[in-house]
C-alpha cells in the first residue's frame, strides 16, 4: 500500500464523497490471504488515507470486494481514491502520511507481497444520483460513440433512475464515469456506470431476467417510453462488457 498513488466508485463507485476524478486500483488477493488483506487495509492503511483526506490531498478512499469469482486470476478487490482534481494526484499522499500508522512498522502490515495489482485506471466523473449503498453493480463498456453514450445517460437514463430512487425503488444510487487513462482501442473499457443497492438480493434481482408484462409496451410505461427514444442499440450494440457486483468493505471520507 505504501507504494501506491491511490482511486471508485466510490467503485466505483457516489453515495459517499466522490470528487471530480478518481484512481481505481484493482487487486487480486488469494483466498487464503483475504482476511489478512482486509484487516491490514481497514485497520492500518485507512489511517494513512484519512490523514491524506484531512490534508486536502484527496476527498475519499473506499475498498470494495467483488461478489463471487469470474476468473481465478481476475481482480477481486478494488480501491477507489477520489479527488477534486487531477492536480491532487501530484501530492505524495502515502509517503507523506506514514506517521498516521503510529507505532506500527509499514513492513509489518504491507499487502503488496501477497497480492497482485492486475490493472489500474484514472476516471472522470460524468454524472450521478447520490445515495447510500452497500452493493454496486458496476457496468463496464466500450461504446461506439462515447459522447452519445454519456449524453443519453444524462438526458434519458439519469432522470429515469432518479425518479425510481426517489420513489423508493430497490436502487438507491446511480453514477457514470469516463476513463481518462489508459485509453485506446485495446482498452478494457472506456466508460462505466454503477447502480447502488443496500441488499445483495436487490442487486441480483435487478440483473435477473424479467418476463415482459402485459403493459411493458404500453405508452404509459416509463421504461417503454425511454426505450423508444434510446439509441443505445447502436451506441452499445453488444451491451456491457461486464456487469460486476461489488460489496463495500470500508469508506473513509
Amino acid at each position: 500500500m505504501k507504494k501506491l498513488l491511490l482511486f471508485a466508485f466510490v467503485l466505483v463507485f457516489a453515495g459517499t464523497a466522490f470528487g471530480q476524478v478518481a484512481y481505481l486500483q484493482y487487486r487480486n488477493v488469494p483466498a487464503e490471504h483475504q482476511t489478512k488483506f482486509e484487516e491490514r487495509e481497514t485497520k492500518h492503511w485507512s489511517k494513512v488515507a484519512k490523514a491524506a483526506i484531512e490534508k486536502g490531498q484527496m476527498t475519499g478512499w473506499t475498498l470494495w470486494r467483488k461478489v463471487g469469482v469470474t476468473k481465478s486470476d481476475a481482480p477481486n478487490y478494488v480501491f477507489v481514491n477520489s479527488h477534486e482534481s487531477l492536480k491532487q494526484l501530484d501530492a505524495n499522499m502515502w509517503g507523506g502520511n506514514m506517521d498516521a500508522l503510529g507505532d506500527v512498522k509499514p513492513e509489518d502490515v504491507e499487502t503488496n507481497s501477497f497480492t497482485t495489482v492486475t490493472f489500474d485506471y484514472y476516471i472522470q466523473m460524468e454524472d450521478f444520483v447520490s445515495g447510500d449503498y452497500k452493493y454496486a453493480i458496476v457496468n463496464y463498456a466500450n461504446p461506439t460513440n462515447l459522447g452519445k453514450f454519456i449524453q443519453e445517460n444524462k438526458t434519458l437514463w439519469k432522470p429515469f433512475h432518479e425518479s425510481n430512487i426517489k420513489n423508493g425503488g430497490s436502487m438507491t444510487a446511480w453514477g457514470m464515469a469516463s476513463v481518462i487513462y489508459p485509453s485506446g482501442n485495446q482498452a478494457r473499457f472506456s466508460v462505466m456506470t454503477w447502480d447502488g443497492f443496500n441488499k445483495l438480493s436487490d442487486a441480483l434481482n435487478y440483473l435477473s431476467y424479467q418476463a415482459p408484462s402485459e403493459d411493458s409496451n404500453s405508452g404509459d410505461n416509463p421504461f417503454a417510453k425511454i426505450m423508444s427514444e434510446s439509441e443505445m442499440g447502436e451506441i452499445l450494440p453488444d451491451g456491457f462488457n461486464y456487469s460486476i457486483i461489488y460489496e463495500r468493505v470500508m469508506t473513509i471520507e
